[in-house]
């Protein structure tokens, strides 16, 4: 019965047109509806078109194995139940492979899938085991398996800035202060745990620090909550216990790890910060030099270049992502010449300055993640810009990420994290795997893009648009691996003109950020050829003779004639 009503309750929301509530900057409610993608049962036979499309791109080229990819973020929770309890699991992640391959992601970003007292499951109690709930751990070295043998890596998120509260380290380093004499100093010896955390003693509590129970005048730092106690990367047996956990994952053949929260290892002092991530860099490629990372650092762009001083591989391009990021900034100016222009101008600007700190970065563009709502509810639920905002992230240098139901133009039901994770939209009828909301998530009114099996056989859907843009993206390498500079002669009124170069390579990216077509002037370019182009509405990207014609929110590949 619980399931019937959870298909009966998830097919009525898809057929409401009440709206979605307004979401962590998505949707004004003053926006009107965008209606859905037609049927699959109606667009079967327009399925063609993009397999026709995906046959043309790859014959372009393939990009070379190594750390430029595609990452797809995954909230298993939230991914795919393979057992009937509701709750996604390892397996489901693992029965969904196909479909992540379909899409042409090259590595998948697991969210904490440690046991953990939360659902989230941020305040982590053992870093060498997996939570019941998301299966065991021989259904994590079935995932690696599965993932190897389709060329897909595995990074998971490795929460080293605190533990959870039921840590067995904490625990015991709570038990031992409890048993102090009043006003006696912690010896190390008799519990070495207690120089894990940043406890003190005080008359009265520090901010972000929290009482020990049962342990009157002490206080431990916990800067996002009483449960995620903070820990001390002065402890050198801290941090040894850290290696330990990153040896145990690495030699499980995980890729690398995503860092969470690394501008709070010392919160608002971005030198310690530096300095711990670089320890973590150098410690993580002893353990396995090929070993790659990327660091949260939700910070602002000059200070997030400091960051990259640390010679951590990757950070997550906040200034570009997010719902306040120059992607959506520029979306929001769309056919205002004065806006457009500055995004190229923006992508070398950042390359410079990264490259300047680390010349060996790999940038990590995204739009969207758990944090932050969804893109679709960014950019007003208007199909067109969400995917014109998919090829801006995925055309961007480095490793793109993607979060899950991304692809789908998914928006969120409510400002707040849970309703970031909703469960993944895999049909309207609420089987194939879909699990049930996690706690406190507000589902939205109706998905305005539809689901998967809805979205997998229209040619015209976000779907089927990011499927495209990454396989072009894949195809030319340059696109991920290049160096990007402003094509001035082309970045004018509002067409975004980046050429790209790498080794030998080179291309011109050209974006139409305008919702009216446009044709651009290549007569001084008479030696470039059109690569590959994408259309937000079903209306071609031309060249005829030194005429380019982008189609409104279109985008063209240019290459140099071989």
């Amino acid at each position: 019965m619980k399931k019937v009503m959870k298909a009966l309750s998830l097919l009525l929301s898809m057929l409401l047109f009440a709206g979605c509530a307004a979401a962590g900057g998505e949707s004004d409610p003053s926006v009107p509806e965008v209606s859905g993608t037609e049927g699959a049962a109606q667009s079967v036979s327009k399925a063609e078109k993009t397999e026709q499309a995906l046959a043309e791109i790859a014959k372009l080229g393939q990009s070379p194995d190594d750390d430029y990819r595609v990452w797809y973020e995954i909230f298993v929770y939230s991914y795919c139940d393979s057992d009937g309890d509701e709750i996604g699991d390892l397996q489901g992640v693992i029965s969904k492979l196909d479909e992540l391959q379909a899409l042409g992601v090259g590595g998948i970003w697991l969210m904490p899938i440690h046991p953990s007292t939360s659902y989230h499951k941020y305040n982590v109690t053992d870093y060498e085991a997996i939570d019941p709930a998301y299966g065991t751990m021989e259904d994590f070295e079935d995932l690696i398996a599965q993932c190897n043998s389709r060329g897909i890596k595995v990074i998971m998120d490795l929460v080293l800035n605190h533990t959870g509260s039921e840590h067995t380290w904490f625990k015991q380093a709570v038990s031992y202060l409890q048993s102090l004499p009043e006003g006696a100093e912690p010896d190390l010896e008799a519990c070495p745990y207690v120089d894990y955390y940043n406890f003190v003693q005080a008359e009265e509590c520090p901010v972000t620090y929290c009482p020990v129970s049962g342990a009157p005048g002490w206080f431990y730092e916990g800067h996002f909550s009483p449960e995620m106690p903070d820990v001390n990367f002065g402890s050198e047996s801290l941090r040894a216990e850290l290696e330990k956990i990153m040896a145990f994952w690495l030699n499980k053949g995980v890729a690398g790890f995503r860092l969470d929260a690394a501008k709070e290892f010392y919160s608002g002092k971005t030198e310690e910060n530096v300095q711990v991530l670089r320890w973590i860099q150098q410690t993580a490629t002893a353990i396995k030099p090929e070993c790659y990372l990327v660091a949260e650092v939700w910070e602002s762009f000059d200070t997030l270049t400091q960051y990259y001083e640390s010679g951590i591989n990757s950070i997550f391009n906040y200034p570009f992502g997010n719902n306040n990021g120059k992607i959506i900034k520029v979306l929001q100016g769309a056919g205002n010449a004065s806006v457009v222009s500055t995004y190229a101008t923006a992508l070398e600007k950042a390359d410079t300055a990264y490259r300047r700190n680390n010349p060996g970065y790999i940038d990590s563009p995204f739009l969207s993640n758990h944090d932050v709502g969804r893109i679709a509810g960014f950019v007003g639920r208007d199909p067109a810009k969400t995917k014109l905002a998919g090829a801006m992230n995925l055309f961007m240098s480095g490793s793109a990420y993607v979060y899950y139901g991304e692809e789908l133009g998914m928006v969120c039901g409510a400002i707040d994290d849970p309703s970031y994770r909703a469960p993944m939209l895999w049909n309207e009828s609420g089987d194939q795997g879909m699990t049930q909301p996690p706690p406190g998530c507000t589902l939205p009114e109706e998905y305005p893009m539809g689901s998967l099996e809805r979205q997998r056989g229209d040619d015209d859907s976000v779907y089927n648009y990011y499927r495209q843009a990454i396989a072009i993206r894949n195809a030319l390498p340059v696109i991920s691996h290049g160096t990007p500079t402003v094509e001035a002669t082309l970045n004018t009124l509002c067409v975004s003109a980046v050429r790209k170069t790498w080794n030998d390579d080179s291309c011109i990216i050209l974006m139409n950020i305008d919702d009216a077509e446009t044709d651009v002037d290549l007569s001084d370019y008479s030696d470039w050829v059109l690569a590959a182009g994408l259309s937000v509405n079903g209306n071609a990207v031309t060249k005829q003779g030194d005429t380019l014609h982008l189609p409104a929110f279109g985008t063209a590949v240019l290459i140099p004639q071989k």
